[in-house]
């Protein structure tokens, strides 16, 4: 700016009354007033005349009354107060969210594309894998929640919403607790034993169970009782692989007196064949 338009400034800040809170660069310019794009060299002007005193800290500028500068020496530093957009808590959740949401991405990029019978167990595979992805996220979720309870639900999923809404809907067709619109606080999963291998989440170990059983199937009880699954659990998770088409279920009964049960099938076997009574039939 030309000296004789600095000169106006110098005059003008003689009667500016700078509060000890200071004022960010907008309200100073207000308050000269002049343009909120000119108010940072005018307040660098000021400063070296001594009339006011500018903090600079991380690129974030603040005016403070010059009476605030220090005799000698060089001015001490002051804060510039920001206040934070994000909970610090919550940006280091979503750094570690991260792969989950790398891998989940990189598996629809596998995706071949076109009808579902073209690359049907591909397709599967494929949603296998981001179901238990999705599933690990949810994990993650549950155990913030758990250490961070000052933090809300809503707050948590809308963090992940903003920062994922691409990954977001295909993870909210696994794990309804993360939809957009979903509740206040997260469903209690169902309480089952401890499992026998820590390094198999439940649908891994479901599906092995399914797809070493063969053509003949597997009963839901069996299931639960190898696996230290819930019933509850095990119903839930069939019913999510019935809807992927990975596997089919049919209530049948292996003998002409015995009860009825739900069976879990691979689908690559194709559709259970039963007979009289509900009896199922090995081929």
């Amino acid at each position: 700016m030309r000296r004789k338009v600095m000169s106006e400034w110098d005059a003008k800040a003689a009667f500016l009354n700078v509060p000890d809170d200071g004022w960010s660069f907008v309200s100073f310019a207000n308050a000269l007033p002049c343009h909120p794009s000119d108010a940072e060299t005018i307040a660098r002007y000021l400063h070296r005349k001594k009339l006011i005193w500018l903090s600079m800290r991380q690129g974030h500028g603040r005016v403070f009354p010059a009476a605030m500068r220090p005799g000698r020496g060089r001015p001490k530093a002051r804060g510039v107060e920001q206040p934070p957009l994000i909970d610090p808590a919550l940006a280091g959740f979503l750094t570690q969210a991260h792969p989950t949401f790398l891998k989940i991405r990189l598996l629809l990029g596998r995706d071949p594309g076109g009808a579902w019978n073209e690359h049907q167990a591909l397709k599967a595979e494929i949603k296998f894998a981001i179901a238990v992805e999705a599933t690990n996220l949810m994990t993650l979720c549950r155990a913030f929640a758990k250490a961070n309870p000052s933090i809300p639900v809503t707050a948590l999923r809308d963090a992940l919403w903003l920062d994922r809404p691409q990954t977001m809907p295909i993870v909210a067709q696994t794990q309804p607790d993360l939809a957009m619109a979903g509740s206040e606080g997260f469903t209690e999963q169902p309480k089952g034993r401890r499992r026998l291998s820590k390094n198999l989440t439940d649908e891994e170990r479901m599906i092995s169970y399914i797809e070493a059983a063969g053509a003949s199937g597997i009963a839901a009880y069996e299931i639960a009782n190898k696996g230290k699954i819930a019933r509850d659990r095990v119903a839930i998770i069939g019913e999510m692989f019935e809807n992927m088409g990975v596997i089919r279920s049919a209530v049948v009964r292996t003998s002409d007196r015995g009860r009825k049960g739900t069976r879990y099938f691979m689908s690559k076997y194709g559709e259970p064949l039963i007979g009289e009574g509900g009896r199922l039939l090995v081929a």
